[in-house]
């Protein structure tokens, strides 16, 4: 068997041609399909005479799979040859290329492979040689390709193009026919396309003229070869079936693809000629982004989290607790995104029972398939909604993921219909597309930018309110941390009025405004990039600082309270307390640290002043701390360590030095957040921002102190109380 392709542009007579070449070869004996891969589905027409086809995308979206059948979509046309049509999505929504796939692998599963067939033409759109519509253009479809086109520049164009499509696929093996010149009649045109063909090196294997026939033909829904078989038109027709039966029989008659440039092409489109490439050459550079470097390596250090921005979105939107988050995309995509900060929450060891609220109870997903990918998913996430508009949910975010992106699905026309249909309802869309809004850090601050229209800006400051803001599930370790920020307002009469994007409600966060200040949680460019569309979008002032970790930035927290709140004794009072308690654990605690070697490296954390300040208020010594690569203190709200000039910042250090640098300083414990030490006689203890306040810190001493306790590779496992900490694969390192 062989099988054949025929591509051109769009309107260039792909279809006739195709039909008259599967008439042609039907008529010299051989067993022909025909396949129409053009979202017009009238490849097969003129063999069908007008009779009605079922495309198989069609079939697909209308048949569950165990009712499928393959004569359902194959039928039999004239002299017997079988026809297929492809179909496509409806105009503007889904993605016709992704529906190429989709008809192969369902002929496929039906057992179209399995017919008695000697030769395949598939006829092939190709303005624009999509993943999709190259399918036929991989070895295993196409064996050769022909190429139809006129002597217009746009056809001629979209010939070049197909064969830079077939040069990535045939990996030096050569495939292509020959050109099919189907004139249009304008001026020169034989000219022009012998100019083209000489210089890709190919034959024209036909010169069919402009004809009236072709006119007749289709009123009548016929082939010109049926109906006109003694014509000159009809003798063209046959030198192509003629052609691929020769190729048939030898298949060394084809021939390498040999694409121009732009350049080449410009040169054709002016009258020149064009030398032909030389066997082997690549007119291009690469077109695969697989294939191209990133360059910024600044940018792609800086990323907190890789991965995509609707995982971030839907990250950020489901802190909203009496809300739902619909992920519009694929199950699997949905699955991954919640499960990542399940885990996270998990790992929290949070004390009350984590299924008495799941998190992924408030996130819902469309479950787009293969088919919808097709057909487009509008329907689907309209269904979705309203069915949890039946259970009871009242907010939504919609977050949109790759394929919804890809395929054009309109999810603003969806969510504007069902605001109007339902007024006090709420709805907000994060076009998220995947990747295509950016990372994991540009869909989070989306999803800040969404959940704070919800602020009433109207609303003044009242009581002794403090803001929270940007906490995250992943900076989240000890069983007790969650109570730290409570407890540290507590102290000096403060309450927490909204934790902005961390297990929050509606009713908080439209109440944003009734907190006099507002502390970013941690230190890091998303944390920023939050704090920064609050500022903009309802006029509120971020402090500089954070909230504070350590007795420093306790004392210079109590400070700014006290003015802001009229405090200050209640703030000093405070201060003394706290104060009086780190001493005395302080005092203990140096005891079983003081004098010990400490090596630092830090890829993650902005701040380490709070881990040097207790180092060096235990007694022991920082033999070296090392900092990732772009670290600087230079952001628009980012001052410099107040330990600078004091202690050595060794500045773009990367943690794949550590286990060089460690050995040669031998450290007693090395404290690091990137994971990478392989050493296995040195303590190591991982480490993120400690907490708020001071019994954080305190318990971040008593911790080392305890893997210190122990011998180098076991120290890891336990703590004083019996109790596991740190991470696993610390153990495994």
């Amino acid at each position: 068997m062989i099988q054949i392709a025929v591509y051109g542009k769009g309107g260039i007579g792909k279809s006739t041609v195709s039909a008259n070449i599967s008439y042609a070869l039907a008529d010299m004996g051989k067993k022909v399909m025909q396949i129409g891969c053009d979202p017009k589905h009238d490849s097969t027409r003129a063999l069908l005479n007008g009779r009605e086809q079922t495309t198989v995308l069609s079939y697909i979206r209308d048949k569950p799979p165990f009712d499928r059948r393959i004569e359902d979509v194959v039928l039999d046309g004239l002299k017997g040859i079988k026809c297929v049509e492809a179909g496509g999505p409806e105009p503007g929504i889904g993605c016709a290329g992704r529906g190429i796939l989709s008809t192969f692998d369902t002929l496929k599963r039906l057992g179209v492979d399995d017919m008695d067939i000697d030769v395949k033409v598939y006829d092939v759109l190709g303005d624009v040689v999509c993943g999709g519509f190259a399918v036929p253009l991989r070895n295993e479809y196409a064996d050769g390709v022909y190429l139809v086109t006129s002597g217009e520049f746009m056809s001629l164009y979209a010939a070049n193009n197909i064969l830079k499509g077939i040069r990535n696929f045939d990996k030096g093996v050569p495939r292509v026919a020959g050109i099919i010149l189907n004139c249009r009649g304008i001026e020169n045109e034989h000219a022009v396309v012998e100019r083209f063909a000489e210089a890709v090196s190919l034959p024209i294997v036909a010169k069919i003229p402009r004809s009236r026939l072709f006119a007749e033909a289709e009123k009548k829904e016929m082939p010109l070869l049926h109906l006109f078989p003694d014509s000159n038109e009809a003798a063209e027709l046959r030198k192509i079936a003629e052609n691929a039966v020769s190729i048939l029989n030898d298949p060394s008659r084809l021939l390498e693809s040999r694409p121009l440039n732009d350049e080449q092409m410009g040169r054709i489109a002016a009258g020149e000629s064009v030398r032909p490439n030389p066997e082997g050459t690549v007119v291009d550079g690469p077109v695969c982004r697989a294939c191209v470097r990133m360059k910024d390596s600044k940018r792609k250090k800086e990323k907190l989290v890789a991965s995509c921005a609707a995982a971030g979105a839907v990250y950020g939107c489901s802190t909203v607790t009496d809300s739902v988050t619909i992920i519009h995309g694929p199950r699997s995509c949905a699955h991954i995104m919640s499960s990542s900060r399940n885990l996270s929450e998990i790992r929290r060891g949070r004390k009350r029972n984590f299924m008495d609220d799941p998190q992924f109870m408030r996130i819902e997903s469309t479950d787009m398939d293969d088919t919808v990918s097709v057909f487009g998913g509008a329907g689907l996430l309209e269904q979705k909604i309203r069915d949890l508009i039946l259970e009871g949910c009242t907010r939504f975010f919609i977050v949109t993921t790759c394929v919804s992106g890809i395929i054009g699905d309109n999810v603003i026309d969806v969510v504007t219909a069902m605001s109007n249909q339902y007024p006090d309802l709420y709805f907000r869309v994060i076009e998220a597309d995947g990747n295509i809004l950016g990372d994991w850090e540009e869909g989070y601050i989306e999803a800040a930018d969404a959940v704070a229209d919800m602020i009433n800006k109207d609303i003044q400051a009242s009581g002794r309110r403090v803001n929270l803001i940007a906490e995250r599930y992943f900076f989240r370790i000890n069983e007790d941390k969650d109570d730290d920020a409570a407890v540290l307002l507590k102290q000096f009469g403060l309450d927490v009025n909204c934790r902005f994007m961390y297990e929050t409600d509606m009713e908080s966060i439209t109440n944003f405004k009734k907190g006099t200040l507002n502390y970013m949680v941690n230190d890091d460019a998303m944390a920023r990039g939050v704090a920064k569309v609050l500022e903009k979008k309802i006029g509120i002032r971020v402090e500089d600082e954070l909230l504070p970790c350590g007795m420093y930035e306790l004392k210079r927290f109590a400070e700014r309270i006290g003015e802001a709140f009229g405090i200050q004794e209640e703030a000093a009072k405070a201060v003394r307390k706290e104060e009086e308690e780190y001493m005395a654990a302080i005092s203990e605690l140096r005891k079983r640290l003081e004098g010990k070697r400490v090596f630092i490296e830090s890829w993650y954390m902005h701040n380490i002043d709070w881990l040097i300040e207790l180092i060096q208020d235990l007694g022991m010594e920082i033999i070296f701390i090392g900092l990732a690569p772009g670290r600087e203190w230079k952001a628009e709200k980012r001052k410099g360590s107040r330990f600078e000039g004091k202690v050595e910042f060794t500045r773009d250090y990367w943690p794949d030095d550590v286990c060089e640098d460690a050995r040669r300083l031998r450290p007693d414990i090395i404290i690091g957040d990137s994971g990478r030490t392989g050493m296995t006689d040195v303590h190591h203890m991982s480490f993120v921002r400690a907490g708020v306040g001071v019994k954080c810190v305190i318990r971040f001493a008593r911790e080392m102190a305890d893997i210190m306790a122990a011998p180098p590779v076991e120290g890891w496992r336990l703590n004083g109380k019996g109790e596991m900490m740190g991470d696993e694969r610390y153990a495994r390192n």
